[in-house]
């Protein structure tokens, strides 16, 4: 290929029909230039029939999380699991307190009555004749003040 060939972008040129009037007689003069245009016109020839013949990508599509049903069910039946041993199984091994007996529940009343009815606010310094009443007494002294009935 010698200086006075045509370039590259010249041969271009001449392919797409946008030569020059020099451009078009030097490529039929030059057996180099007409050479590389050849060889030129093959290529663009594979390119089109490949970009013709060749079916396009398909996209492609979002894989599908098939894990995602599992995980819910998983997670479904951890949760069931956990409430299932936090009701049968831990209150089925914790230990009930005892019961408190009714002198006890008598006692606390009083004290809890005393404290909320004394003028003071002392149970100390309720007067000394009155008696612990037993649960009943308080029991029937309560539902007689809500009811307005006579104790």
């Amino acid at each position: 290929m010698s200086s006075r060939c045509l370039s590259d972008d010249a041969l271009a040129r001449v392919e797409a029909e946008l030569a020059s009037p020099a451009e078009r007689t030097h490529l039929a003069g030059c057996a180099a230039c007409t050479g590389r245009a050849r060889r030129l016109d093959r290529e663009l020839d594979l390119i089109a029939g490949v970009l013709r013949d060749t079916r396009e990508p398909r996209s492609r599509v979002a894989a599908r999380r098939r894990w995602l049903p599992a995980a819910v069910g998983l997670s479904a039946a951890a949760v069931a699991l956990l409430m299932w041993v936090e009701v049968a199984v831990w209150r089925a091994v914790t230990p009930v307190p005892p019961t408190m007996q009714p002198q006890e529940v008598a006692a606390i009343l009083s004290d809890v009555s005393a404290s909320l009815f004394s003028v003071s606010g002392d149970p100390s310094s309720a007067p000394p004749d009155e008696s612990p009443q037993s649960l009943e007494a308080m029991a029937r002294e309560l539902d007689s003040t809500l009811t307005g009935a006579e104790p």
